[in-house]
């Protein structure tokens, strides 16, 4: 599944506030629109209410005023004055008073009409006067002709101040996304700050308290990471001095068994074995002083044939495989290289131990050139990949690799975990 590509808080801000723009623009179109058409027909009732109303009054102001009865404009007292084919039209529509009816028809020229039917009842100060029914018939053509003509004037005028305000809203809104943003951007540089200098004491000092109680939350959590990485170098300086003094003392007690014990002796294999782990625990424990101290300063390389080197780790190893049905084969293709020996062969010896502890059975292959070494073996049909664990050998041998820049590659599957270093 595609993840969301990454990007800064005022990019996604600035494409919200696009997609704002365009939303605002575009909504206030549609009303405008609408309330275009709501006013067009507005303008239409209360020009014939108008019309309506200077009848009644030039009625009024004249007993023999004869109301007009022409084609296109006509006046009558009563519902039953209009002519039949004209009530007709408008039969069906329930009669609102100073709410137009409208209907379209063709005249007898065979010309396209609206017609449009008023019923207003006129009240003069003295005395109500009465309803009167005021019909109008237009030109369908000029009046869709002048409905299109204000609806494009309409539309232009709107979309040009819909525009200038949209753009006007946008700018105001960036420009306060732009000054709320700003201060995120302070704390990201500052941030830096402390990771370039992450024992100096960089003062707090932004003018949002949120920001300030967010920094003062992370000097504190750097500070507790970096008090808890201080004990565990100085648990392990400890440990590692306290284990070289017995250490030196076993391995001396089994050097001399070994010059007093004869080889046919039947303890001369166990007496090996003990002194073999003796002086990996002895390279294991400079490897975590090493490691320990602050510094990290970079030890000597010396000449080393990882070929040879192999060799000889599997045949120190080999009691590890006595009892298993296990196949070693080693592909040497490197000549000499120049490297940390002692902390290059504590890695080699790790990860050649974590394979055969790990693997009942089949072939173990190791691949080892001028700039990588390569092994990978089986893994038991019933183990669960999340479940295998391969314990502090392969985690001593990522800080060394890390320490010393070589690169440290660990898969693991089903069926076979591989393991791939590089220097």
């Amino acid at each position: 599944m595609p993840s969301n590509p990454v990007r800064s808080l005022a990019s996604q801000s600035r494409q919200y506030l696009l997609y704002l723009a365009i939303a605002i623009f575009v909504g206030q179109i549609a009303l405008v629109t609408i309330f275009s058409f709501y006013q067009v027909g507005q303008a239409a009732k209360y020009y014939m209410y108008l019309d309506a109303i200077k009848l009644e009054q030039a009625a009024n102001n004249d007993p023999d005023y004869v109301l007009p009865q022409r084609d296109d404009v006509s006046a009558y007292r009563e519902w039953d004055d209009i002519p039949l084919e004209i009530r007709q039209l408008f039969s069906g529509s329930k009669i609102q008073p100073l709410e137009p009816l409208e209907i379209e028809r063709v005249n007898e020229q065979g010309v396209r009409e609206y017609g449009y039917l008023l019923y207003s009842q006129v009240q003069s100060q003295e005395q109500q006067t009465g309803g009167l029914y005021l019909l109008e018939f237009e030109e369908a053509d000029k009046i869709d002709a002048l409905a299109e003509a204000i609806f494009k004037q309409t539309l232009i005028e709107a979309s040009l101040i819909t525009g200038i305000f949209s753009l006007v809203l946008f700018l105001v809104i960036s420009w306060l996304f732009k000054n709320t943003v700003k201060p995120l951007s302070l704390l990201v540089e500052w941030s830096s700050r402390v990771k370039q200098h992450p024992g100096s004491e960089i003062d707090v000092q932004f003018s949002i308290s949120e920001l300030n109680e967010i920094a003062n939350q992370l000097l504190s959590t750097l500070q507790q990471v970096r008090e808890y990485n201080e004990r565990e170098q100085q648990f392990l300086r400890h440990a590692s001095h306290e284990l070289r003094t017995p250490l030196a003392i076993i391995q001396a007690s089994l050097d001399t068994l070994g010059v007093r014990t004869a080889p046919e002796d039947p303890n001369f294999p166990s007496l090996l074995r003990a002194s073999r782990a003796c002086a990996n625990m002895i390279l294991l424990s400079e490897a975590l002083l090493w490691l320990a101290r602050p510094s990290s300063r970079p030890i000597g390389k010396s000449i080393v044939w990882p070929g040879t080197l192999c060799g000889e780790l599997l045949v120190d190893m080999q009691h590890l495989v006595e009892n298993k049905r296990i196949q070693v084969s080693l592909n040497d293709q490197a000549s000499s290289i120049r490297i940390e020996n002692d902390l290059f062969r504590i890695v080699l010896a790790n990860l050649i131990r974590n394979a055969f502890q790990h693997t009942s059975g089949g072939t173990i292959t190791l691949v080892i050139t001028d700039n990588s070494f390569v092994i990978s073996n089986p893994v038991d049909a019933g183990s669960k990949p999340e479940t295998v664990s391969f314990g502090l050998g392969l985690q001593l041998v990522e800080r060394i690799a890390s320490q010393l820049d070589w690169q440290f590659d660990f898969a693991l599957d089903h069926q076979w975990a591989c393991v791939t270093l590089r220097w």
